[in-house]
Parts: structure tokens; sequence; C-alpha cells
């Protein structure tokens, strides 16, 4: 089964492009960020990179050169997945060493035959360049339980995958594996024996967990990976539940990230500061792992809503600038790509939208080449009265007009 390495800043977008993807026979990891992108490039060691353009941190044209210049994965074919069509984008994207170029909207088909392509080309190139016998990195076991403790903020999308075979996921695992996405969970406590049981637990249910034994360590973390849910003790040394709790939803950036707090304490007042304070829920020691399993499935759920929601907003935002740029005549049918390849209503509308506003385009620009045109006429007419004037005003013409009309006055008599 290839695998392919899927790059792609808006969840949207990411999850319906990984369903079609893994539909198809694919293992999908997936990556939201350019960083990430190079990063799992050379862990995962993925057979084919789908590379977005716009990314945060660094773009899809820098992630794919990085890709390129190392030459662990200098030979893993890129294939651009981008709303960036024009020839500028294209050139600058071959120039960094991507193979193919797919524009957004997407046209299946042809992604499906430009990667299968792009995959026999790569195996070609590996027979040529290493007869010897494949690395043991093939044979990634992409089913059964996950490795406690890892740490790759999208790498569960691999563990979560199907044993290796070649029929299509059901539709009834697809549902459940995106019912608990995104799963990437941060646990803080700073017992050994507790955390370690903790993180086994999470791993057996499929989530991805990442450890911290302080605050500090937890703090620390959160500022340099991306989390879906914390799970956090309250009595710590140094730095405590609260301090954590309080500076995360103090910073713009972690204040959505759900954080649920896990005490020994039973006191109701402390369970109303956690709330106050932005705490999603509140477990006491021991907990019930029955108990504890529905409550992170529901603030993942209650996470992965409010992302689609805030995406759905974002989208009516750019469909509102785009009715601006009409309005404006300078509009750009780029940004509406990502929108028109929703499968929902609002890519319904994208899609009819982008078409009205090209067809007022076109009907504008055959307006004003028209006015040109009878601008051109008119100023020829202008030049063609200011000649006949200057003629007309001469003396030379009031006197062969003159003699004209003697002419005339002669025939008459004769």
């Amino acid at each position: 089964m290839p695998r392919l390495l899927l790059v792609e800043d808006e969840q949207v977008n990411r999850d319906l492009f990984r369903r079609r993807l893994e539909r198809k026979g694919y293992a999908v990891v997936t990556a939201e960020d350019g960083l990430g992108a190079v990063a799992l490039a050379a862990s995962e060691k993925p057979d084919l990179v789908l590379m977005d353009l716009g990314l945060p941190d660094i773009d899809g044209w820098e992630a794919t050169r990085r890709i390129k210049a190392d030459p662990a994965t200098a030979a893993v074919p890129v294939l651009v997945l981008s709303a960036h069509a024009g020839d500028d984008a294209r050139q600058k994207a071959f120039a960094a060493g991507c193979e193919e170029f797919e524009t957004k909207p997407v046209n299946w088909d042809a992604l499906f035959k430009k990667i299968e392509a792009a995959l026999a080309r790569a195996g070609e190139r590996a027979k040529a360049a290493a007869p010897p016998p494949a690395p043991a990195d093939d044979t990634v076991d992409l089913g059964g339980a996950p490795p406690a403790g890892e740490p790759g903020a999208n790498t569960d999308v691999v563990r979560t995958a199907p044993a290796p075979a070649a029929a299509p996921k059901p539709k009834d695992d697809e549902k459940e594996l995106c019912a608990v996405q995104p799963k990437l969970i941060l646990v803080v406590e700073d017992n050994d024996a507790n955390r370690v049981m903790l993180c086994r637990r999470l791993n057996k249910h499929g989530y991805a967990t990442t450890e911290a034994a302080d605050g500090r360590q937890a703090l620390d973390a959160v500022l340099k990976q991306r989390f879906d849910l914390v799970l956090c003790d309250i009595m710590m040394p140094g730095v405590d539940g609260y301090e954590v709790l309080r500076e995360m939803k103090a910073d713009p950036d972690l204040a959505a990230v759900p954080i649920i707090m896990i005490s020994a304490l039973d006191e109701m007042a402390g369970i109303v500061r956690c709330i106050e304070m932005g705490a999603e829920d509140y477990l006491q020691k021991p907990y019930d792992p029955v108990l504890l399993h529905a409550r992170i499935n529901a603030c993942l759920d209650k996470r992965r809503l409010r992302d689609q929601e805030m995406a759905y907003l974002r989208a009516v935002a750019d469909l509102t600038r785009a009715a601006a740029q009409v309005e404006g005549g300078a509009f750009d049918d780029a940004p509406l790509a990502p929108i028109a390849a929703r499968d929902d209503a609002l890519g319904t509308l994208a899609r009819v939208f982008a078409k009205m506003a090209r067809e007022v385009q076109a009907r504008e620009k055959q307006l004003r080449s028209d006015v040109q045109k009878l601008v051109a006429v008119e100023v020829d007419h202008r030049e063609l009265e200011q000649e006949v004037s200057r003629v007309t005003a001469s003396d030379a013409f009031d006197k062969a007009r003159a003699l004209a009309d003697e002419a005339r006055a002669r025939r008459r008599r004769d």
C-alpha cells in the first residue's frame, strides 16, 4: 500500500482529501504546515508528498526545496496540490523540485492518474539506482496497537490506519476514525507511575500522547507543538496546574485547546475555580477509565466541531471579501478555490459565485473594449472636423469659393 504525506493547512480540506485518498487504497500521513511536512518526510519516509503551497511558517515552495535538499528524502516525488494556478506559481514549484502540479478544486481522476504515474516513475528510479533489497522502512506496520508516547502531531493517522490490504476502509470505520480526530494529547502528571499508566490507557484507545512531568515542561511543550487536548494534574511542584491553565488561557494561540483538570482533591471550590478559569472539565482521582474516555471523546468532538465552525466562518468571510472585490472591479478567484472544493452547500455557493464573477469580469472586459473602440472613432471624427475647419477657414478656400460662385452665376445666365 503506497504511503502518502498530505500537506494541507485547512482542516476541512485535509480531512476531505485524506478520506478520498484512503478510499482509493492509500495510507495517509498528514501535516498542517511546512516545517511539519519536512519533519514527517524525513521520519515517515512516504512514497509521495502532496504539497499545498499556501502554508503557515514556511510555504510549500520552501518545504519542497528542503525535502529535495535532504539526501534522505530527495528521491521522494512531490506533487503540488494548490489553488495557486498561475504560471509563476507552477514554474516556481517545478524549480523547487516538484514533479507534478494539480490545481484546486481537485479533478480527482486526473490527480489519481498523476499520483500513480509519479509512484511508477519513483519505483523505476529506485530499481535503477539501488538494486540491493529495499530498506526495512518499507515494512512499517500500519495497523495494530499504536506505540506509546509517540510525539508526532499527525502520525496518529498512520497508527489508526487499517492493516495493509487492497480493500478500502468500510464507511463505519471511517466515521469512527473521524469521530476521534484530532487526538494528540498532552498528559501532565508529576507521579511517574500514574503518568505512564494514563498514557498506556490512552494509547490503547488510539490516541497519541506526549508526557510532561511538571507544569513548566507542559508550558514548554504547548509552545513547541500543537495539542488537541491537555490532561493536567493540579497539585505539582513548582508550576502547578492552576498556573498552567492560567497561562494557556491567556495566550490567544493556546486558549482554544481544551484542558481537563485531574486532581485527588475533592473540593468544590477547586472545581469551581478550574471551570471559571476556562477548564473544559474536571476529574477526581482515582478516576473511572470509562468516564475518562467518554469525557475525552466529548472534548475532542467539541474541539472538532468548533474547528469546523471556525473554518466555515472563515470561508463565509472569504466569500464576503470576494463579493466586495467584484463590486470594486478587482476580483480574484484563487482564494475561493479551497471553498469551492467543499462538498456542502457553501462549496456549491462558492462555485456558482466564482462562475458568475468570471462572467461579470468577461462582460466588463468586453464593454471596456467596445468603449475604447467608440472613443477611437470619436477621436477620428473630431480630428476630421478640425481638419475641415482648418481648410475652410483659409484665404485660399474663400477665393476658391468666390470663383465657384461666379462660375455658377455665369452658367445660370447662359
